[in-house]
């Protein structure tokens, strides 16, 4: 994770060229500060190709990288727009996605974290970090399902109903400011490209879950199979 604490935009901050000034006796460092994403994106690609023995294709590694960097920028400024309640966008995710479930708009009226952590693409321990952060708050809880108890399901509380409405439309808000520099055109082209990336990582998360679930299964059968002698 790239530093983005120190007041510099995180993808400006990717290359900084030094230059030394003499002013007053002294040395002062001054930084050239990278304004588009080809000259932000150069140095790095010119380093990675030369250090690649895999031969990754420059131009799909380019832009593999820049969506990293943006990933974060998004995350930093959509993040920063929901301090105010005291929120992050991930947090924030899990308390609609969790009203969504009560409308049964989702398809299931309650949810596990498992299911959670399937629907987002992430691990259960993340969910679980996530969900002990909302429970703190009483904006969430967790409780046994009705009729199998040995499940656990999260629910809103009132608290985390009220905090949702008030905090989605600013949400919502800073997600249409992220687009404001595209026309209609624009807007629909990302959104294809967009929306082949994200079935391709969700493509890639189901098998690499499944194969997760297939050894958990092929492991506890070999369990099963010595305990029983055969």
């Amino acid at each position: 994770m790239r530093q983005t604490n120190i007041g510099w935009n995180p993808t400006e901050m990717a290359l900084r060229s030094r230059k030394l000034n003499q002013t007053a006796g002294h040395a002062e460092e001054t930084y050239k500060i990278p304004r588009t994403a080809p000259e932000a994106l150069r140095p790095y690609v010119d380093l990675l190709t030369k250090l690649d023995v895999a031969g990754v294709d420059p131009s799909g590694g380019r832009l593999g990288l820049l969506l990293i960097w943006l990933s974060d920028d998004i995350q930093a400024t959509v993040d920063t727009e929901l301090v105010s309640f005291n929120i992050s966008e991930k947090k924030l995710d899990v308390l609609m996605l969790l009203l969504l479930a009560e409308s049964e708009e989702h398809g299931e009226s309650l949810l596990s974290p498992s299911a959670i952590s399937d629907y987002f693409g992430v691990s259960r321990t993340t969910v679980t970090g996530l969900l002990d952060f909302l429970e703190r708050r009483k904006l969430v809880r967790r409780m046994h399902h009705p009729v199998d108890r040995r499940r656990i399901q999260t629910i809103l509380t009132p608290a985390g109903r009220l905090l949702v409405t008030r905090a989605a439309p600013v949400f919502w808000r800073a997600c249409a400011a992220l687009t404001e520099p595209l026309d209609a055109r624009d807007k629909e082209d990302l959104e294809r490209v967009m929306g082949k990336i994200y079935a391709n990582m969700k493509s890639q998360f189901d098998a690499k879950h499944h194969s997760e679930a297939d050894a958990a299964s092929n492991t506890g059968a070999k369990r099963k199979r010595r305990t029983s002698g055969e």
